[in-house]
């Protein structure tokens, strides 16, 4: 088993993965005590990741998806003006804020 503080966890991601891919279980250590620990993946397991578990799409626009598709249908049959995009995002967002 090997322990590595929480500050050399943040550096040193990739040797952290190695030492678990390679069987190791690691501690992570904070101010001396055991917060966390990594365990290597039970070999029987489906190692595969469900995409819906891990949330694998990333939120557009602040977790605003249909944002973009607002912007989109108020400029569609327009010529594409930067000032009138810009504007559209603008009110958007400022409507979203308070």
């Amino acid at each position: 088993m090997t322990a590595i503080p929480i500050g050399e966890l943040a550096h040193h991601a990739a040797r952290a993965k190695a030492l678990v891919e390679s069987g190791e279980t690691v501690d992570i250590i904070e101010r001396g005590e055991v917060v966390a620990r990594i365990v290597p993946v039970d070999p029987t397991h489906d190692r595969r990741v469900r995409s819906a578990a891990v949330g694998h799409r990333r939120p557009a626009f602040g977790g605003r998806p249909d944002l973009l598709t607002e912007v989109r249908r108020r400029i569609a049959n327009e010529p594409i003006d930067a000032g009138r995009v810009n504007a559209a995002l603008r009110e958007l967002r400022d409507g979203e804020r308070y």
